[in-house]
């Protein structure tokens, strides 16, 4: 079961910019090809082509409308789900969009974007059917054969309300793509 995915299932369910308040400026325009290749072919590290196995750590759960026993028994959910570790596999033909993509196991596309060497900061809009749906930010380093991330994403939970959710995402180089 992927990663992302997991949570989705377990609940019936990336830091935002550090010193600044990055999504004033966000917008649910996807950013082109060429915008995105450009921040990152200049400045931005890529994880080296390979299997990742990706595993996630809840940070916080906070939901304003659920009672407190719906708060535990979705709490419960999200952590068991974030416990589970997923793998995928990335390509030298990926680009930063795809590569991300594969690691949250979701179908996103970029809306901002800073890379500079190690440290990755970004925003993307993603439509999963089981899984995160809209505004996702991720931020943290991602190195060649590593990346260490926290991602922040507001989860629709039907007959609920929405859930406000920080995890932490650890990806690492386990060989090659099999």
């Amino acid at each position: 079961m992927r990663l992302i995915h997991s949570l989705s299932l377990a609940a019936a369910f990336a830091l935002a910019a550090c010193g600044n308040n990055a999504d004033e400026e966000l917008t649910d325009e996807a950013l082109s090809a060429e915008e995105v290749g450009a921040a990152m072919n200049d400045n931005g590290t890529m994880l080296q082509p390979g299997e990742y196995t990706t595993s996630m750590e809840l940070v916080s759960f906070e939901m304003p409308t659920a009672s407190s026993i719906d708060m535990e028994a979705l709490q419960a959910a999200f952590e068991e789900g974030a416990a589970n570790q997923a793998s995928f596999c990335a390509t030298e033909a990926m680009d930063r969009e795809s590569l991300i993509s594969a690691m949250t196991d979701n179908s996103c596309d970029i809306t901002r974007i800073t890379a500079e060497g190690n440290d990755l900061d970004l925003a993307m809009t993603c439509d999963a059917e089981d899984g995160p749906q809209g505004r996702i930010t991720l931020a943290g380093t991602m190195e060649e054969t590593s990346a260490d991330l926290e991602m922040q994403f507001s989860q629709p939970i039907e007959g609920i309300g929405d859930a406000d959710v920080t995890a932490r995402i650890s990806a690492r180089r386990t060989g090659d793509c099999s």
